[in-house]
């Protein structure tokens, strides 16, 4: 079974709750693959995202790779 992972960004906003993971919609078969993407498009992922979210961006928290169902558990202890 193929394993796809995304580009995942911790984000913190103004909203509530104040963190949450979103993913980038390239994917990736393999996990150092997309490592290397985000060692080379952290800035423009986070300007992306800061572009999309405007005034209620605050920052980028954290940057990695995971599946889409990793990310959905996350957020849920996050409370969303």
């Amino acid at each position: 079974m193929i394993k796809v992972v995304f580009i995942s960004v911790l984000i913190l906003t103004t909203e509530t709750p104040s963190q949450r993971w979103l993913q980038w919609s390239a994917h990736y078969k393999d996990v150092e693959v997309c490592k290397k993407k985000v060692d080379e498009d952290f800035d423009k992922v986070s300007a992306a995202i800061k572009g999309y979210l405007g005034k209620k961006f605050v920052s980028v928290l954290k940057m990695g790779c995971m599946t889409h169902e990793e990310a959905a558990d996350l957020n849920r202890k996050l409370g969303h």
